[in-house]
């Protein structure tokens, strides 16, 4: 057997089964995330299931206009069940719900988590993120509730109090920057355009289509090493390699969030 067939039969092994480690990462993952996340992403995530899908709708849709204008800026909504904070204060759980879904830009930090726990006695806080405290004050947090969303939930509106106080507290972040909210449309937008951005196409293919695709790739990358002795193989894994060496913080889609975090302040009622 000639040097390079030996050389060939030796890398086959290696690099074969790294591509196949990576290519069923990939496949996992995309069926993980498509199950675990909510379909607006970081803006709407109702865990307690008490939010109308349209009114998750109009949320999302405004959430992403907020983002769009200033760049960095997001307004989360998260709804859970009392049991779901465990041992947890409402406000460290609020931290840490915020500080885990990356709400704001990592370097502005101007993310909001409006967080509603429900129950016999529910509760509700307002989470700012460290570029917003300026704007957003633990006094102004707590007017805001007071205002929006405290008497619609007495009221047994609580679709109306969840759309009247992110919508104050989008007028406040978009004042930061200079931004006229006014202009913030009215409509809940179009969520199958949203989801095109936070996923891409192959997370929303079925699985059944996404195991045919992997296993046709291994089958090319099979080929290759039978054939050229893995040479397109070994491009790839090295141009992947430089991808992720180089690459920064980056940009993220429209549910996704941009690494903010939160120092505590806000309020809760």
């Amino acid at each position: 057997m000639s040097a390079i067939g030996e050389l060939r039969i030796r890398r086959l092994p290696a690099g074969f089964l790294c591509l196949l480690v990576l290519l069923l990462g990939i496949i996992g993952m995309g069926s993980t995330v498509e199950a675990a996340e909510s379909p607006y992403g970081v803006y709407v995530q109702d865990d307690a299931g008490v939010i109308l899908p349209e009114t998750a709708q109009q949320l999302y849709s405004h959430a992403v206009w907020l983002h769009d204008r200033t760049g960095t800026a997001q307004v989360g909504i998260v709804a859970v069940k009392a049991a779901d904070l465990g041992n947890k204060s409402l406000e460290n759980y609020a931290v840490d719900r915020l500080r885990q879904m990356g709400l704001g830009g990592k370097e502005r930090n101007d993310g909001v988590l409006l967080l509603y726990v429900a129950g016999d006695e529910p509760h509700v806080r307002i989470e700012v993120g460290y570029g917003l405290e300026g704007r957003i004050t633990d006094s102004k947090a707590g007017a805001i509730l007071d205002q929006f969303f405290v008497p619609n939930m007495q009221a047994g509106q609580l679709d109306e109090a969840f759309i009247q106080t992110q919508s104050a507290i989008i007028r406040e972040a978009a004042a930061e920057y200079g931004i006229n909210a006014s202009e913030m449309p009215e409509g809940s937008g179009d969520i199958a355009s949203v989801q095109g951005e936070g996923g891409g196409w192959f997370s929303s293919l079925p699985g059944y289509m996404k195991i045919g695709i992997g296993l046709i790739v291994v089958l090319l990358f099979f080929l290759d090493f039978k054939l050229t002795g893995g040479a397109f193989t070994f491009a790839v894994l090295n141009m992947v390699g430089r991808r992720g060496g180089s690459s920064g913080g980056g940009g993220f889609g429209g549910g996704r969030g941009g690494g903010g975090s939160s120092g505590g302040g806000g309020a809760s009622r």
